[in-house]
């Protein structure tokens, strides 16, 4: 199969998975996980959801430690740009914080890799300085 192809095929399948993901959907996800999936969110010892874990499991830990801190109430995807297994995803998220009821936005880029349909490796980058004010780290 050519590049063409792959490239098309994947980003097919990452825009079913946001597509979902923003109606609050998170089951197209879950079942796209590859078993040794690495997800690796910035932000490792500042925010509680942040860090690299391993694994569907791991995933599925960090949906958890987000949802105990905080809602995302919208997610945008502005642009995704595909090449082969890799897609980028520049988008915009909502977020209300739990503890302090506050709602506030952030742009944010994630590079997605599949192979033969799954996800083999997610990389999210945001302004986690700011996330840190907003969610008052350590406070």
């Amino acid at each position: 199969m050519g590049e063409e192809s792959l490239t098309a095929r994947n980003l097919a399948r990452v825009q079913e998975i946001y597509g979902r993901y923003a109606q609050g959907d998170r089951g197209a996800l879950f079942e796209a996980l590859a078993p040794g999936v690495s997800w690796n969110s910035v932000g490792d010892g500042l925010l509680p959801w942040a860090g690299s874990r391993k694994g569907p499991k791991g995933v599925r830990a960090y949906f958890a430690a987000l949802d105990a801190e905080a809602e995302v109430t919208r997610y945008e995807v502005e642009q995704v740009i595909a090449q082969g297994e890799w897609i980028a995803t520049l988008a915009t998220v909502q977020i209300r914080y739990r503890r302090s009821e506050q709602s506030y936005r952030y742009a944010k880029a994630d590079f997605i890799r599949l192979v033969d349909g799954q996800v083999v490796d997610f990389r999210e980058f945001y302004d986690t300085a700011q996330a840190c004010r907003d969610h008052a780290c350590g406070g």
